[in-house]
C-alpha cells in the first residue's frame, strides 16, 4: 500500500472515519492516508474497541472494518450492528479472504486485500457524497 493524498478536494475535508483493523501497520497506513486526505480518524484494533469509540464520540460518517477481528464480534457483525443502530453511517468492509465477500450484504462497499490506499480513499470520497 502506498500513501495517497487528496488535499485538492476540500469538500471532503472534515469527514469523520472510524478505522477498525487489528494489524497495527495496516491500520496506521490507512489512518495516515485518510488524515492526509483531510479526514478526522479514530482507530480501533477490535470490534469491542470500536463499540466503545462509537459510544464515546459523535457518530462517524464512515466505518472501515476488516472482517477478521479479535474480540466478541467480527467485522461483519460490527457492520450489521452499525446498520441497525446508525443506518446513515456508511460502511466499508475489507478482507483478504475470498469467503468474506458475503460481507457485501451489510456494507456499502467491499474491498479485497490487498488494495491500494488510493482505492480506499476514493471509496471513502465516493461514499461521502451520500453522507
Amino acid at each position: 500500500m502506498t500513501a495517497y493524498s487528496i488535499h485538492d478536494d476540500p469538500a471532503r475535508a472534515g469527514l469523520n472515519v472510524l478505522v477498525v483493523e487489528d494489524e497495527l501497520m495496516v491500520r496506521a497506513l490507512i489512518a495516515e492516508s485518510l488524515r492526509d486526505a483531510g479526514c478526522e480518524v479514530t482507530e480501533a484494533a477490535s470490534a469491542d474497541e470500536a463499540v466503545l469509540a462509537l459510544r464515546a464520540t459523535a457518530a462517524p460518517d464512515v466505518l472501515i472494518t476488516d472482517v477478521k477481528l479479535p474480540g466478541r464480534m467480527n467485522g461483519v457483525e460490527l457492520a450489521a450492528c452499525v446498520r441497525r443502530t446508525q443506518p446513515r453511517m456508511k460502511v466499508i468492509v475489507t478482507s483478504g479472504h475470498a469467503a468474506a465477500e458475503n460481507a457485501r450484504y451489510v456494507a456499502d462497499a467491499f474491498l479485497a486485500k490487498p488494495f491500494e490506499l488510493k482505492q480506499l480513499v476514493g471509496q471513502v470520497r465516493s461514499l461521502a457524497g451520500d453522507v
